[in-house]
């Protein structure tokens, strides 16, 4: 355990680590402690290190298991699931160490990763309270920013589990945080969030180097910036992590890929696979679309717009995974926008729909059904909800693409239905949504969220990269 980060004060931390530890500790993983949550309905898995071929000894409320110590002193035992509950006390114990924890809860964990909407404070969120009622079953644990060449064998989390309170929040994740509260106002179950953000990094630092290269997206160059390199963030921070069982993951990034936004569906997929299997099982991951931003210079142009649409592309393809769609937030000049509330909850929203198989049961990346006649297009949404405009009818936000896109007029004609207007001459080839990189853009649902942005071909051709029908 690094005990030099597990003491300093919360009002003094940063989220860096400091310098591994000078040894092996002897025990459980520090992943493990007190009034920490375990995944319920699930087998669980225990790991840490002993003196090579030591019998280990771990307890879990009343159920026992024993393992020997490899060559190496590692060890790892599974214990049978359990549902929602406790609390518990988790022990370790072999010759040469004893580690006793109590408080260990039964419920659901959640890893919220990504770059710095995601490390974005709670104390710093504009439209969520800096005093809220503590709540001992919803448990926190923050990791440090750290990268690495080869995995890492022990994670260097901030501090231990904490409960949620307005001091132990105040320094985590602001969408994370009220994403968890969300989920525990629903479930009525004990909820852990993990957290594992590094601002200003890229996807593929996140995803091992062979996952990157099975799919075809692995850097042909070394980043000078050491922890941009591929796998290096994810060797430090996920892979030590694993194999601890989750009920999902919440990634929230994609900013700092908005240079290079060819191949971020692939890199985006191969991220879900490389987390799947380190963890060992098909986890449903929830993925936060890039909000509206206009980057200034503006050159090149609508690079926010194609991530998003690779995030989308991601989604629709992937049965375990949910959209959530920000595309109302102001942000335009922001690229940290303040208000995290309304994330959190429509995060939280799709991950009730996702991983729960509560609610209207939708990714969040459907697109309409799109037909032509004559000089309509219309477009069937197969959503759960009514459409709505600002006026009642008028919409904003669409284009026809021949040659060149051209904004259209487009109007409401029906719950879920709207008719957009071929201008002049030309075969319409595509039909965009929302896409700029701080669109103007005005549908909504009638619950509040607005339908996400895409770009599609009409006969049937795929998208270049720079999103024209071929």
């Amino acid at each position: 355990m690094l005990l030099t980060a597990l003491a300093v004060p919360a009002s003094a931390q940063t989220r860096d680590a400091g310098p591994p530890p000078a040894q092996e500790r002897l025990g459980l993983d520090t992943v493990f402690g007190p009034s920490m949550v375990l995944q319920r309905d699930r087998p669980i898995r225990v790991w840490g290190q002993a003196r090579p071929g030591e019998r280990v000894h771990v307890m879990l409320g009343t159920t026992a298991k024993e393992e020997l110590a490899d060559h190496a002193g590692r060890w790892t035992v599974t214990l049978p699931q359990r549902t929602a509950g406790g609390p518990f006390t988790l022990t370790a114990s072999a010759a040469s160490f004893r580690d006793s924890y109590r408080d260990v809860m039964m419920g659901d964990v959640w890893l919220c990763a990504g770059q710095s909407n995601m490390e974005f404070r709670r104390s710093k969120a504009s439209d969520l309270p800096a005093r809220f009622p503590t709540d001992d079953h919803l448990r926190i644990l923050d990791i440090a920013r750290r990268e690495a060449r080869v995995p890492s064998p022990h994670l260097m989390p901030l501090s231990g589990w904490a409960a949620s309170s307005p001091d132990s929040a105040a320094r985590f994740s602001a969408v994370c945080h009220h994403f968890g509260e969300q989920l525990r106002a629903r479930l009525k179950v004990p909820i852990g969030l993990i957290g594992a953000s590094w601002g200003g990094t890229r996807i593929s630092a996140f995803v091992d180097s062979a996952s990157l290269a099975r799919h075809g997206v692995a850097s042909k160059a070394i980043d000078r910036v050491s922890r941009q390199n591929d796998g290096r963030v994810f060797n430090a921070m996920i892979a030590p992590l694993a194999p601890f069982g989750l009920k999902g993951v919440l990634w929230y990034q994609g900013e700092s890929d908005t240079h290079r936004p060819d191949g971020y569906a692939q890199r985006l997929t191969a991220l879900a696979a490389s987390w799947r299997k380190a963890f060992d099982q098909p986890l449903p991951t929830i993925v936060v679309q890039l909000p509206p931003f206009a980057p200034t210079p503006r050159t090149p142009p609508g690079h926010w717009a194609q991530i998003r649409e690779a995030q989308r592309r991601f989604v629709a393809i992937d049965a375990a995974a949910g959209l959530v769609v920000q595309i109302d937030q102001d942000s335009a000049t922001d690229l940290h926008p303040a208000k995290k509330a309304v994330v959190a909850e429509r995060a939280a929203e799709r991950a009730l729909s996702v991983a729960y198989g509560r609610g209207y049961m939708q990714s969040g990346a459907e697109v309409p059904r799109i037909t032509q006649a004559g000089r309509s297009v219309i477009l069937d949404y197969g959503i759960g909800d009514r459409l709505a405009a600002p006026d009642g009818r008028a919409v904003r936000g669409f284009e026809l693409c021949t040659d060149s896109c051209v904004a259209v007029r487009a109007r409401l004609i029906g719950p879920r239905r709207i008719e957009l207007t071929v201008p002049g001459p030309g075969i319409v080839q595509s039909v965009r949504y929302a896409w700029s990189d701080a669109p103007r853009a005005d549908l909504r649902t009638e619950r509040g969220g607005p339908p996400g942005p895409f770009a599609i071909c009409l006969s049937g051709p795929t998208m270049t990269a720079g999103f024209n029908c071929r």
